[in-house]
């Protein structure tokens, strides 16, 4: 059977499908420890534990996170001209196992899985054969399994879609859940400053390339990923070791400049790189070529995968009817998230996430903006509680990585807003 196109809708039944799933846990909000029913939030997994009394936590889409450890401008100068340790434990990993795991996962995502190698991996999105958006994942090869790092909150649903897509073929899917934990160093020193804390030469000069390696005595996997669109490393941890490694990185990181960098500092820097992020950005009631991931996370070259005939037809044809674009705003006022974009009288799309840019020194947001505004340059109004701020579409990223390699000056401001 194709998996192009409408082709690729199952004709198994629920009940049939059902049968043959083998027993997991699922995630849902009873299953997650520290879930709060009342806020809808996770707790991330060093919740309460990062630092003294001057941590702040808010929270951020459904999470509550470290928005500021002390000070937004040091944090973000961290990720910027240093190293900034972060803690990114919204992942789980889903583990594909198998003989036939890579062509399994060939045929279902959007990039090309059978031309890596053990030790290498790719970003990748899995879509539904309508081309909506389930996941965006980081595949990493090993020699015996792929691994699927993904939003904890849809690891339920990526393994359910790939469940529905297996037929005779020999796959095992575990879902490991909240078994890792996922830290991050972010910023140009982030390679030199692994090699020295290691031991060893740290090579992994592409996106999901990975290594295992030790710190002290603790296994770590190091994951070539940026989450600002510069240099950055995901440290892959036993969840039960976390507390030890992160006070490890600050004991023998901080005198090569490492600095902790909560989420605000995290936000500003990703906004400046039109990094989307899915459950702020991005969710599964988006087309994936509205969410620019085709840029990072497709191949043009492998051919047939679930979903690909309608991506490669809004590809080829401009089709999209909205896009996710940067947004330039003037004057001080951080728009909030869903705030509605104007081009004269006609709503054109709403924010998705905001915050303040130290580089452009000025606020930023990201948003779905409709054909007939999205060309960059386009002059938009930001309407939020009555009041009217004026906007340009950018292109994505909003600011050029040789602005990000820059100095930024200092803003005189201790917080960005926008918090989805």
């Amino acid at each position: 059977m194709s998996r192009c196109g409408e082709n690729a809708i199952l004709s198994e039944t629920a009940d049939t499908v059902k049968d043959r799933r083998q027993d997991r846990s699922h995630i849902d909000g009873a299953s997650i420890e520290g879930y709060s029913e009342e806020t809808m939030t996770i707790p991330l997994l060093l919740h309460g534990k990062h630092a003294g009394p001057t941590v702040a936590y808010e929270p951020f889409g459904p999470w509550i996170v470290p928005w500021r450890f002390a000070t937004f401008e040091p944090e973000y100068q961290a990720l910027r001209t240093g190293v900034g340790l972060i803690d990114y434990s919204t992942q789980a990993v889903i583990e594909v196992q198998g003989a036939d795991r890579v062509s399994f996962l060939h045929q279902l995502l959007t990039n090309d899985i059978k031309g890596l190698a053990p030790g290498s991996g790719c970003r990748a999105a899995l879509v539904t054969a309508t081309a909506k958006l389930v996941a965006d994942l980081l595949v990493l090869t090993h020699p015996e399994s792929l691994w699927l790092l993904c939003e904890l909150p849809r690891a339920e649903a990526i393994v359910k879609t790939l469940e529905q897509h297996r037929f005779s073929e020999q796959v095992t899917l575990v879902n490991h859940e909240r078994r890792y934990g996922v830290l991050a160093l972010e910023g140009p020193r982030t390679i030199a400053l692994l090699t020295q804390l290691l031991g060893a030469v740290v090579s992994l000069p592409a996106t999901g390339d990975h290594a295992a390696h030790q710190l002290q005595t603790i296994p770590i996997r190091c994951v070539r990923h940026s989450l600002t669109g510069g240099i950055g490393v995901l440290l892959l941890v036993e969840a039960e070791a976390m507390e030890t490694v992160w006070a490890l990185l600050q004991q023998q990181g901080r005198p090569f400049g490492l600095s902790l960098a909560g989420w605000e500092a995290l936000n500003a820097a990703r906004l400046e790189a039109g990094v989307p992020w899915f459950g702020i950005d991005m969710d599964e009631s988006n087309l994936l070529p509205e969410t620019g991931l085709e840029r990072t996370a497709v191949s043009d070259s492998k051919g047939c995968y679930l979903g690909q005939e309608i991506i490669a037809r809004m590809q080829t044809y401009g089709s999209a009817n909205k896009k996710l674009m940067g947004l330039k705003v003037e004057g001080a006022s951080i728009p909030e998230r869903g705030a509605q974009i104007y081009r004269a009288a006609e709503e054109v799309g709403a924010v998705t996430s905001s915050g303040f840019s130290p580089i452009l020194q000025q606020p930023l947001a990201m948003g779905y903006v409709k054909r007939s505004a999205y060309d960059a340059g386009t002059a938009v109004e930001i309407r939020q509680n009555g009041a009217r701020l004026s906007a340009v579409v950018a292109a994505l990223p909003i600011a050029p990585s040789g602005e990000r390699t820059a100095t930024p000056a200092s803003s005189g401001r201790t917080r960005a807003g926008g918090k989805a």
